[in-house]
């Protein structure tokens, strides 16, 4: 079996190091995404501002059926 040439080493190390950069982001995206979820808002929190676009929908509803055609 020949010897690899050096400058096939250096192709060789460029995708190895690609790969494993791509790997690393991977994980570090993924991790940077739980961490975003477990630091949002609660359940409670986004019910309670559910409910206040809710009447504030309502509100402007009520806004429209009043205005004279």
């Amino acid at each position: 079996m020949e010897s690899i040439p050096w400058f096939a080493w250096i192709v060789l190390g460029a995708i190895v190091f690609g790969s494993l950069a791509s790997v690393a982001d991977s994980v570090l995206k993924n991790r940077r995404k739980i961490a975003e979820i477990h630091a949002g808002p609660s359940r409670h929190e986004v019910l309670v501002r559910l409910e206040a676009i809710e009447h504030r929908l309502e509100r402007i509803e009520r806004a429209l059926t009043e205005v004279p055609n």
